[in-house]
């Protein structure tokens, strides 16, 4: 079963196809709002990632 790796809760597979990046989500509803969720909030943070603007692309 797949689970939130901050607070171990129970999330589904399409939760995880939605919300999270490479199969792993780190926030769920349990631990995490919505509001925070649909800004990217459940996502693995990346140190390789850097902020884009919305519709730009990366090189």
């Amino acid at each position: 079963m797949p689970h939130c790796r901050d607070c171990g809760g129970y999330v589904t597979r399409d939760f995880i196809r939605v919300f999270g990046v490479e199969g792993a989500v780190s926030g769920c509803p349990n631990c995490t709002t919505y509001r925070d969720l649909n800004n990217g909030g459940a996502a693995e943070a990346d140190e390789s990632h850097t902020e884009r603007p919305l519709g730009t692309r990366s090189p």
